[in-house]
């Protein structure tokens, strides 16, 4: 089963609650954040027509007062000790946009506005090339507009509070899934995929619409956010294999070990 956990606050980060099968092992392998307190995200209410085909849109903007879909830089950072000294507080290029199907109305529960129905896309592309070694890796390097991570997402959930300054949470969703993929990870043992996306600065506060479209009414904000699997995923194209120099020493160790193991031999035989 894949989950989908959209989280928004108010005022502050809000966080995500996770719900996993017992036994469920999940790693958190990548986060992201917004260098300034500039809105980089926009969520906008459809209408009432009869004739609208979602209910609402959501997007990144590249402006604060941007009134079309765009790129915004972000600060991404892998979790994983192999990248993690390669890829912390990275400048990635960020894009989010989504739909809120048609007839999902949001509900109020216990002081949280509940929006189902959101599903859409992701990625974040790298801005410059990253070159990633070390003494038990073979040195590579990934081209700027490497794909970091992208995904998708269908019937999630987006939770907030309707009061300022105050968390929101979110649950998972029976039939939500999450895809992920990637340059640098391999997700193909992963059995659950989560993606958490938060919001701060919410303005105006959530509210829900009147008349034919009762989902959620438009806003914008600041996203940030954090990507989580079980089991971790796997390094993808980057064979964590000695280098042929250290090959070389292993190999005439091996045979120095060799040559000590005859001699002691012959001596217990003599």
């Amino acid at each position: 089963m894949n989950v989908l956990k959209l989280a928004l606050g108010l005022g502050a980060i809000g966080t995500a609650v996770v719900a996993v099968p017992a036994g469920a092992v999940i790693t958190t392998f990548a986060t992201f954040s917004a260098p300034t307190s500039t809105d980089n995200f926009r969520y906008v209410a459809s209408g009432n027509s009869n004739s609208r085909t979602t209910d609402g849109t959501f997007y990144t903007t590249h402006t604060g007062t941007s009134t079309t879909p765009g790129t915004v830089d972000v600060r991404f950072s892998f979790l994983e000790s192999q990248f993690s000294a390669y890829i912390t507080n990275a400048t990635a290029a960020f894009t989010l946009s989504g739909t809120v199907a048609k007839g999902s109305p949001a509900t109020s529960v216990g002081g949280f506005l509940v929006q189902p129905g959101a599903s859409g896309s992701f990625s974040f592309l790298s801005t410059a090339a990253i070159t990633v070694g070390g003494p038990f890796f073979v040195p590579h390097t990934y081209a700027a507009g490497s794909n970091l991570l992208s995904g998708t997402f269908t019937n999630g959930v987006i939770s907030g509070s309707t009061s300022s300054g105050s968390a929101s949470d979110s649950n998972v969703t029976t039939g939500s899934t999450v895809t992920f993929t990637s340059d640098f990870l391999n997700f193909t043992p992963t059995i659950e995929r989560d993606l958490s996306i938060s919001l701060s600065a919410i303005l105006p506060n959530l509210a829900a619409g009147t008349g034919a479209n009762k989902a959620l009414k438009s806003f914008r904000a600041v996203a940030g956010g954090q990507f989580s699997s079980d089991p971790a995923p796997l390094i993808n194209g980057l064979a964590i294999v000695p280098e042929p120099g250290v090959w070389v020493l292993m190999v005439a160790g091996f045979g120095l070990v060799g040559v000590s193991t005859r001699r002691r031999a012959r001596v217990v035989a003599a």
